[in-house]
């Protein structure tokens, strides 16, 4: 069976590059261009459909796992933007859904951008816990062989 695979980039990233392509090595790949500003999370649904897991970065890790609580998809977020964001996703109502996945978070310990400990703290009130793995000198930034290499272990 091919594997379906859905990559969110972050806030100030493009879609594409090195990773999508390690990716589209896995699976079939869904990466689009997302504009976070104008975002419409339920058009954004209805085009990924259900795929088999969801991989998102910073914002698009934020975005993934809210899109992983609608659709019960794993969901392997890189220092995703759960808190201190500078954009909020408007919503006609409640952001995340009610379903079970699986969460695996990957945060670099030296991120200056999403804090890893304000990241490990957070409860979410919908009671899916997390796994999370640190990245020992790791920014913000993922780099490919720490992607391939989160992937591999946790996909």
């Amino acid at each position: 069976m091919i594997k379906k695979i859905v990559y969110l980039h972050g806030l100030e990233s493009k879609a594409g590059g090195p990773k999508v392509d390690f990716l589209a090595t896995k699976g079939l790949v869904y990466a689009p261009k997302i504009d976070f500003k104008t975002l419409d999370l339920y058009d954004l649904m209805g085009k990924i459909g259900k795929p088999d897991l969801i991989i998102g970065s910073s914002m698009g890790g934020y975005v993934a796992d809210i899109l992983g609580s609608h659709l019960g998809v794993d969901v392997l977020l890189f220092n995703p933007a759960l808190h201190s964001r500078s954009i909020e996703i408007d919503s006609d109502g409640e952001l995340y859904g009610d379903k079970n996945y699986k969460r695996t978070i990957i945060l670099g310990t030296e991120d200056d951008v999403i804090n890893p400990e304000m990241t490990k703290n957070i409860r979410p009130k919908y009671d899916n816990s997390a796994k999370f793995e640190e990245i020992e000198g790791m920014g913000h930034r993922t780099s490919l062989d720490v992607f391939i290499n989160m992937y591999n272990k946790h996909a």
